[in-house]
């Protein structure tokens, strides 16, 4: 049973005192904390000494008929109910562990909020977003909702419903030979990065097992001397420059790509890449190279970059897509030696304060000595 309404002038009165601001403050505080849909009992709260001290903390027995007045007043006027745990026999009202439930109808609660100055909340743009997909005609599959309501697509201050109907409207897509960011672009007023790493999203809006548009190729700048026995992955582009004039690594093929997308999962596969070949590359050896890269499950692979925390969170990545990856020794051996002896720069030096450590990658050399040096020196080194 629901309270009733607020109507009189009385209540409007007694919805200004400070003890009753306090306790409807707090069953409002209860309110806001769970969604309107949520919300399948009244609120009770316990008739306390830290909710009424008025009561508790009384300094005369008018004070406390005074505080328990304003509480009559409030059950008077349909605005809570009061209860007892202990039956009467067992003394005073407030030994007789009183509560108070509050169940309010929508006017009653407005009224509240209006007095106490405390508007509803705004639904979260997450369930704005679950809602539109449940209200969805006609109506989507569970399992789409949930993993849709589970990645909200949220531009600035675009309204809600205009993002939601653009979404949407990727399925008129559907065999067009776009990629994903170019979808992006036609779907969400030219901004083509919003559908990046939601691949997985436009699958299940399209109830694919697998999304028809693929990701932006990586691009792979290799240098090949020779048929290479294994591969080295270089973090920098001046790091890769250097690195291909030297004439101690013919066998390995130097592989420059910016960042974590030489890492991602999509580098193995043909459809995935643009490889770029250094002038003075070996023909021969691009087939070779490709194969390796393509088919070959093993492939002896070596990883040098910055000497940071990004550092090894992209070599555990690459690990991912190469298992046996290792930190390159020759590349980290040095720049372990310069740290050692208190060269390197602090985090903020460099705009990396924001690097969160890492604990271990997989490869026994970076978790052993390289993530160590880190923590202990409290310093980095770029590759160059």
């Amino acid at each position: 049973m629901k309270c009733a309404s607020v109507a009189s002038d009385d209540t409007t009165r007694i919805l200004r005192d400070p003890f009753v601001h306090r306790i409807l403050g707090r069953a409002l505080d209860r309110l806001d904390s769970r969604p309107a849909a949520e919300r399948t009992h009244a609120v009770r709260l316990n008739i306390d000494a830290e909710l009424a001290p008025e009561i508790y903390d009384a300094d005369s027995l008018n004070t406390r008929e005074v505080a328990w007045a304003r509480i009559d007043g409030l059950a008077t006027s349909g605005i809570l109910r009061i209860g007892y745990r202990l039956h009467r026999r067992h003394g005073s009202r407030e030994e007789r562990r009183p509560y108070i439930d509050i169940d309010w109808s929508d006017s009653t609660e407005d009224a509240v909020r209006a007095a106490l100055a405390r508007p509803r909340k705004a639904p979260s743009y997450s369930a704005r977003w679950r809602s539109l997909l449940e209200l969805h005609d006609p109506p989507l599959p569970p399992a789409t909702v949930a993993k849709l309501s589970a990645s909200p697509i949220e531009l600035g201050r675009r309204p809600i419903d205009e993002v939601f109907a653009r979404f949407l409207s990727i399925r008129d897509m559907v065999g067009e030979p776009l990629l994903l960011r170019e979808v992006s672009s036609r779907v969400f007023w030219g901004l083509s990065k919003i559908l990046d790493g939601r691949g997985d999203v436009v699958a299940a809006l399209l109830e694919l097992d697998e999304c028809p548009f693929p990701e932006q190729p990586i691009i792979l700048n290799v240098h090949l001397r020779r048929t290479p026995s294994s591969f080295l992955f270089v973090e920098n582009h001046v790091s890769f420059e250097r690195l291909r004039r030297r004439t101690d690594l013919v066998d390995t093929a130097l592989i420059y790509s910016s960042g974590f997308r030489g890492a991602a999962q999509r580098l193995r596969k043909e459809q995935g890449v643009s490889i770029y070949y250094s002038r003075d590359s070996s023909p021969g050896a691009m087939t070779d190279f490709e194969i390796a890269l393509f088919s070959m499950p093993d492939v002896t692979t070596f990883f040098w970059g910055d000497l940071d925390y990004s550092g090894m969170a992209i070599l555990s990545a690459l690990r991912s897509t190469f298992p046996g990856a290792e930190a390159w020794r020759p590349g980290y051996g040095p720049m372990v030696e310069r740290l050692a002896r208190g060269e390197g720069h602090s985090p903020s030096e460099s705009g990396k304060e924001r690097q969160r450590p890492i604990d271990s990658t997989g490869c026994i050399y970076a978790d052993n000595e390289l993530i160590p040096t880190l923590r202990a020196t409290q310093r980095f080194l770029d590759q160059e």
